[in-house]
């Protein structure tokens, strides 16, 4: 299992354009990831679940990243909250 953390810095916080994005992504891949932000926890699969963690600018994402390939998956997902959040 990979984690890692990511500090919003969208003034918008997790909104629902990048969290279709992150959802997106994670559903082309094979591996299990979750999101974790403030005691809550979602499948990163499902947008709902992202939404409902009601992230804002400030605010510490923990992601959970296990299965094959799991480093690079992980690797592209700091990438892609670098660049959505």
């Amino acid at each position: 299992m990979v984690i890692f953390t990511h500090k919003i810095s969208d003034p918008k916080g997790l909104h629902a354009v990048s969290a279709s994005a992150l959802a997106r992504f994670c559903l082309d891949n094979p591996c299990r990831i979750r999101v974790s932000c403030k005691g809550s926890a979602a499948d990163a699969r499902q947008l709902m679940g992202l939404m409902k963690l009601r992230a804002k600018r400030g605010d510490i994402l923990e992601f959970q990243v296990e299965g094959e390939g799991q480093e690079q998956t992980a690797q592209a997902l700091k990438t892609l909250a670098g660049e959505l959040l």
